[in-house]
């Protein structure tokens, strides 16, 4: 299995969604914790919550988009479970995907209180 880091590194590298899209998913995946007390990222849900949470930040915030096939082969699943998965992110969050301009500003400055790591670009915190 792929580490956390280097998933990152390759939807940042094929996915082409604006920088928002980033902050975007944090809110989504805020929005599951606190709506499904029982939902957690876990090592075996966490890429396939990554990619389903950049598809759907990416399509309602970009002009331009990938479709779901290239999305799928993105996160290394078929396009039928990114199809399922898109669904199914899409009910978890009972089809609220509008982040306003505040919950994104505060959203990004938490991001980027964390401290970066100028040799590989990354936060340092994801490298965990």
């Amino acid at each position: 299995m792929i580490g956390i880091q280097a998933y990152l590194q390759r939807i940042l590298k094929y996915a082409d969604c604006s920088s928002e899209c980033y902050v975007i998913i944090l809110v989504y995946f805020d929005r599951l914790a606190m709506a499904h007390k029982d939902c957690f990222l876990t090592s075996k849900n966490v890429h396939r919550m990554l990619i389903t949470s950049i598809l759907l930040a990416a399509k309602v915030r970009d002009d331009k988009y990938y479709n779901n096939q290239h999305y799928a082969a993105i996160g290394g699943i078929t396009a039928t479970e990114m199809n399922h998965l898109e669904l199914q992110l899409l009910t978890l969050l009972d089809f609220n995907l509008f982040v306003t301009p505040e919950a994104y500003q505060q959203y990004e400055r938490n991001l980027l209180q964390f401290p970066r790591d100028e040799r590989t670009d990354t936060f340092m915190s994801i490298r965990a």
